[in-house]
């Protein structure tokens, strides 16, 4: 990768990701029936490689665990090195074949590895096809609901943690006062976690329809087989045709004309309260015996 800068700025233009990836990788990581060519930019002097693809393999494995295969047969995967001790930010493309951009603090540690979220979640937008602008809630949601989970599963992260993320970050995701259905509101609380509610609430009506026969994941599963992942570009009639039709449902209908284009609060203490999850002085505690404990039980099992 001689000749190429190392500033995360000079990366901005999806263009040069795309250049940049054109690049010989520097490594290959295979997981879950997918192709993940590493390159690390201006070769991305600082950070520990060894580390880096430990990760990488890592955040496949829970996508891969989630869907059943790694989303896509190949993606682009470029690391930036720049200052901090973290992982910074990451954003995945589909226009010119499936790419992932991310950005890391060169004296991320072990346990910044272990902690991130940001690349599962990256790895989770290439399972759905691209859509128009206005369904972003969808795109962003399912990423931010599905990444804990999948991570769960995997048994990289307890249970508490899903749920302690859920507790903590839907309530920016309710409608507020002048907001519309999630179609018109594209605020970051709405698109993030406006979405990742309506994901939850789709799983569990899901689980529900179908007597604990299919899930969400069953939905999504089938969407991105069908669809290929995110060098597609789908509507969401097919979107919500493809994941009813896989689960035998019409859950993801019913939540969408529901949701859409009203605001359509979720009461969420009372939804919580049902899956038996509350937060009390800093821990996360369950009630096996709330009504829809086994569905909160099953979303996190493999």
């Amino acid at each position: 990768m001689s000749g190429l800068p190392a500033a995360a700025a000079d990366f901005d233009d999806p263009r040069r990701v795309y250049l940049a990836l054109d690049e010989a990788a520097d490594a290959v990581v295979e997981c879950g029936g997918g192709r993940i060519r590493v390159v690390f930019a201006d070769g991305a002097r600082g950070l520990d490689r060894d580390r880096v693809l430990a990760w990488v393999r890592r955040a496949a494995t829970a996508v891969t665990t989630y869907f059943g295969r790694f989303p896509v047969d190949d993606v682009g995967l470029l690391v930036i090195a720049d200052g901090g001790d973290r992982v910074k930010t990451g954003t995945t493309f589909g226009f010119h074949g499936s790419a992932i951009r991310v950005i890391v603090g060169r004296d991320a540690g072990d346990d910044a590895f272990a902690r991130d979220w940001v690349l599962t979640h990256e790895m989770v937008h290439l399972a759905l096809p691209q859509m128009d602008e206005r369904f972003l809630w969808l795109l962003e949601g399912s990423a931010v609901y599905v990444e804990p989970v999948a991570r769960a599963m995997a048994g990289q992260i307890p249970a508490e943690a899903v749920w302690r993320d859920a507790l903590s970050g839907m309530p920016k995701g309710e409608p507020e006062a002048g907001d519309r259905g999630l179609d018109f509101t594209p605020t970051w609380g709405r698109t993030y976690w406006g979405g990742a509610i309506f994901c939850l609430l789709a799983d569990i009506a899901i689980r529900q329809q179908s007597e604990g026969r299919h899930s969400l994941r069953d939905a999504f599963t089938a969407i991105n087989r069908a669809s290929g992942g995110n060098t597609a570009y789908w509507s969401m009639e097919e979107i919500i045709a493809t994941g009813d039709r896989a689960t035998g449902t019409d859950a993801l209908a019913e939540l969408y004309a529901k949701m859409s284009a009203v605001p359509s609060p979720a009461d969420l203490p009372a939804l919580f309260a049902a899956l038996g999850v509350r937060a009390e002085g800093g821990a996360i505690l369950f009630d096996d015996s709330a009504p829809l404990a086994p569905i909160r039980r099953a979303i996190t099992a493999n």
